[in-house]
């Protein structure tokens, strides 16, 4: 006999249903409660994807961030998974926390172990270096180019930088339009030496030094190397450039 009927039988007057219907009700709550996973000893996906949306809000919460939003991607409705009776392992392949299209590696440690690879898009706002203009090729980056602006780093693949201070008198190997993120890989240290320059050549040997006065033959950047004519004895060296028209030869 099922337990409603049991309790309408047992209940002869009006006077005690009501207490028996509410005690039909706390013994029945606990199955109704459980989700089917529960009942079936199945992982919970939807839990499962909570989980790995605060594990990554967690991850890519840096001072840096001004902004995180975090959508889990939806899972093969036909996984059955063992409920997991351990907390669950994640990592996600992303050192330089840039975000974008992710995998996040779930695993349970527990005594029935699976894996299972859960997607997920984060999107990472951080103050970007934008140009605040068109820039040429060959231009040296002043203060007066840069803007700041905040940016989905996940959507600037080719890399950024955060900060004015990493760009100043840098050159650009490409032109470079208004509004688009500088990045190092477009960016060169600036010619320091150009030919025809007098220069300061420095001949060392071991801890002593000798400076004179050179003309330079050709242009370079710190750390190429370049012919300078030394001016006192007409002789052609090659050194390296080792700073704003100083060139350095070793003995």
């Amino acid at each position: 006999m099922g337990l409603c009927r049991l309790l309408h039988k047992l209940s002869t007057n009006t006077g005690h249903r009501a207490g028996l219907l509410a005690l039909g009700l706390i013994l029945m709550s606990p199955v109704w409660a459980q989700p089917p996973e529960a009942q079936s000893g199945h992982q919970d996906m939807g839990q499962l994807r909570a989980s790995v949306g605060d594990f990554l809000r967690k991850h890519y919460d840096q001072p840096e961030v001004s902004r995180l939003e975090v959508k889990v991607g939806r899972l093969d409705q036909r996984l059955r998974l063992s409920r997991c009776e351990q907390p669950l392992s994640m990592s996600v392949k992303d050192p330089d926390l840039a975000g974008g299209g992710l995998t996040v590696h779930t695993r349970c440690p527990g005594p029935n172990p699976w894996a299972l690879y859960v997607p997920a898009d984060v999107a990472v706002f951080r103050p970007v270096a934008i140009a605040s203009r068109s820039l040429g090729r060959g231009h040296r980056v002043s203060e007066g180019d840069i803007d700041i602006e905040l940016r989905d780093t996940g959507r600037l693949r080719q890399g950024f930088v955060a900060g004015p201070d990493e760009l100043i008198n840098l050159e650009l190997r490409r032109p470079l339009k208004q509004g688009e993120a500088f990045r190092m890989g477009i960016l060169i240290e600036p010619t320091v030496v150009n030919r025809g320059d007098q220069v300061r050549l420095r001949a060392r040997t071991g801890s002593v030094s000798v400076d004179t006065q050179g003309t330079a033959l050709g242009s370079g950047r710190v750390g190429d190397q370049v012919r300078v004519r030394n001016d006192r004895s007409e002789r052609v060296v090659r050194g390296k450039v080792v700073a704003p028209g100083t060139v350095e030869i070793v003995l």
